[in-house]
């Protein structure tokens, strides 16, 4: 499993708005990540759809958080950007595969149940660590 650059610069792009004192823009965002304007919309519209951030239009619009940084997880944000989808659906090959004497329906079980085991101490895991936790380490730097 590998995370996509897109949750790493969700974490900057919050990080950034809350540290602002006012809302900040679009192209603020895009230049201080160096990335594109237009991909940095797709990764702030995912924060967007999510609650974490609204986008204020107007001359000194821009973006705000929608919480305090202590009430964003980082679990907020992979799931803002990752979904929420399960991590293991499967599709029971096994048992089309193998001989059902076997006990593969089982077997797939086992193997099932170890990896929702896994995705729930990763979530659990996201779940301890706040923006805030980030934002103060940095400040201590």
């Amino acid at each position: 499993m590998k995370i996509r650059q897109s949750f790493e610069q969700a974490i900057c792009i919050l990080l950034l708005i809350g540290a602002s004192e006012k809302p900040i823009k679009s192209h603020e965002l895009s230049q201080k990540l160096d990335v594109s304007d237009s991909y940095l919309k797709k990764v702030t519209r995912q924060l967007v759809i999510s609650g974490l951030i609204t986008s204020k239009a107007s001359k000194l619009g821009g973006f705000v958080l929608n919480k305090n940084l202590e009430e964003i997880s980082f679990l907020d944000i992979f799931e803002a950007i990752e979904g929420k989808e399960k991590f293991v659906e499967t599709t029971h090959l096994v048992e089309k595969v193998f001989d059902p004497s076997l006990k593969v329906k089982e077997t797939e079980q086992v193997i099932v149940d170890y990896l929702n085991t896994a995705e729930k101490q990763y979530k659990s895991k996201l779940q301890e660590i706040t923006l805030e936790h980030i934002f103060k380490s940095a400040h201590h730097i």
